[in-house]
């Protein structure tokens, strides 16, 4: 028997060309995934590491804690210390007082001298506001609007 010619006449080169391309594709795809594998594997066992050390940081924490809980803080103060503090504190109130007297001195002064002045400008009759220029003016304005209103409604009515 002699070689015969296959059914199929044409070879299509180029699907077969595609396939290539694509287990080409599929290979690189699989070394990055197995990259981006290992990359989250060190990542994790890293991340594992800083969370025990967290923890026997807290551990720590809570030991340290519980012992002064348990101990208290024993804290002194000196007796100098106190004294100094006291007399700090002492002079500070006493300094705040003195300036406290001081303004209110002086604003009891302020306070008899705008006494004076009013006084000496009510005596001249300059103190009382209608004897004023522009309270005058105002008044006599008010006058002369209330006397042309009345003559207006009269006019009016009948």
């Amino acid at each position: 028997m002699g070689i015969s010619k296959g059914k199929s006449d044409s070879i299509d080169i180029d699907g077969l060309m595609g396939r290539i391309d694509n287990e080409n594709k599929v290979v690189q795809e699989e070394s990055r995934l197995a990259e981006n594998i290992a990359e989250l594997k060190q990542a994790t066992a890293e991340f594992n590491t800083a969370i025990d050390r967290m923890e026997s940081v807290v551990t720590s924490f809570n030991n340290a804690l519980e012992k002064i809980r348990t101990n208290g803080i024993g804290t002194r103060v000196h007796p100098q210390t106190m004294k100094s503090l006291s007399e700090i504190c002492t002079n500070f109130v006493v300094e705040m007082g003195k300036q406290l007297m001081a303004h209110r001195d002086k604003q009891l002064e302020l306070q008899k001298e705008h006494e004076a002045r009013m006084a000496k400008m009510l005596k001249s009759g300059k103190g009382i506001w209608l004897s004023d220029r522009w309270a005058k003016v105002l008044a006599a304005s008010f006058l002369f609007y209330v006397v042309v209103s009345f003559i207006y409604i009269l006019c009016k009515v009948q």
